[in-house]
């Protein structure tokens, strides 16, 4: 078995690229969840949604200790300090030194509200043990099945080499592969954009040289193509720090907010502060505040608010510029509603794919049962 899971290859880039895995007969659409990859990934690996395995979004609100703490002092910098790319390199290699074991970013998060939030993912999700629910590797784990996998620790080329090797050598019953420069590119350039068709072609590219090793041996070999989510191109940018400023509210003061791409995350603090907010933020037209029934549906509701008391989404193509991930316009992004049709993620295989296969969460289970069939040699 190979599972080749490109970040960011959603169902409508992928089917409307002509003769792209032209093997892969077996194609279905799925529901991705709210948020993005930090809380995708987990619910492809478990088969759970956010609020059992506890990953939505990269930053939270601190409850423990945060990997951040003493980090309150860069406020006696200059701004233009607290922003460099040495000091920035200096404060990442410390938060790993402090045990992070996963994957983040500081982005553009003010370094001195750092030490009010937390990383999620503390732990290595794609090994045994990272994650706080089971997850399909303590299964292959504790059934000791021999696999090996590639993730975003290693460089891409190098990932897909070595899985072609394992193909053409290995003894394991499974290989992983997990890839990000699609969605690198597709950040960057927006889905028409010459370095996604790129990646696109090296993907087909990649398949069909397993395919060839695999038949030298005269073995069989399953192939399925994942994503965890799509991407939506990004036709608007808007500015709701901006705009909260001229309303006069102030953070960390009034409340804590943490402003993704495409949300707004608040805590509240001072009085009348949030239905100031909030009515403000409906009226801009740019997205619209997430219920209580909405998180619920989406498997995203946390009852002690970690990722936000209230949560504004942005509308699907709206950009928040700046946030705390950026202060520049991309082409493309995703973390939208997961109902809107380019956000859709994918399984293609040239093995049967059940009709119950529809969503992340149906992923595992499905993988785990192929990996019974082929270990006991079934068709």
């Amino acid at each position: 078995m190979v599972v080749l899971l490109v970040d960011a290859l959603g169902w409508t880039l992928a089917s409307r690229t002509p003769g792209f895995m032209p093997s892969l007969r077996q194609r279905r659409r799925l529901d991705t969840i709210l948020g993005f990859s930090s809380g995708a990934l987990p619910t492809l690996f478990t088969g759970r949604a956010p609020s059992e395995h506890g990953r939505l979004l990269m930053y939270r609100r601190a409850r423990e200790r945060s990997p951040f703490a003493g980090f309150g002092l860069l406020a006696l910098l200059p701004s233009r300090l607290r922003r460099s790319a040495t000091l920035t390199r200096w404060l990442t290699r410390a938060v790993a030194a402090r045990g992070v074991r996963g994957y983040f970013s500081l982005y553009d998060v003010p370094r001195p509200l750092l030490p009010a939030f937390d990383l999620a993912e503390r732990d290595d999700i794609f090994a045994a043990g990272g994650l706080p629910v089971d997850s399909m590797w303590d299964a292959l784990d504790r059934r000791g099945v021999p696999w090996r996998g590639w993730n975003w620790r290693t460089p891409e080329a190098e990932s897909l080499a070595a899985l072609e090797r394992r193909v053409a050598e290995g003894d394991e019953r499974l290989l992983f592969c997990y890839t990000a420069e699609l969605d690198a590119a597709l950040h960057h350039q927006g889905s028409s954009g010459v370095a996604v068709r790129r990646c696109l072609e090296r993907y087909g590219s990649t398949i069909a040289r397993l395919e060839r090793a695999a038949a030298a041996r005269g073995q069989a070999l399953w192939i399925y193509l994942l994503s965890d989510h799509g991407m939506v191109d990004v036709t608007r940018e808007t500015d709701l720090m901006g705009r909260l400023r001229a309303l006069g509210v102030e953070w960390p003061r009034d409340c804590l907010a943490f402003f993704d791409s495409t949300m707004a995350r608040f805590w509240w603090r001072a009085p009348g502060v949030r239905d100031r907010v909030r009515a403000a933020l409906e009226r801009s037209g740019v997205g619209r505040w997430l219920t209580p029934e909405d998180l619920e549906r989406a498997g995203a509701r946390f009852p002690d608010h970690e990722y936000g008391d209230d949560i504004f989404l942005l509308d699907p193509g709206v950009l928040l510029v700046p946030s705390y991930m950026g202060d520049r316009r991309l082409a493309a992004m995703h973390g939208y509603d997961p109902s809107h049709p380019d956000m859709a993620a994918l399984l293609w295989s040239n093995r049967a794919v059940p009709e119950r296969v529809r969503h992340l969460k149906d992923v595992r289970a499905y993988l785990e049962s192929e990996l019974d069939a082929v270990g006991e040699g079934r068709e």
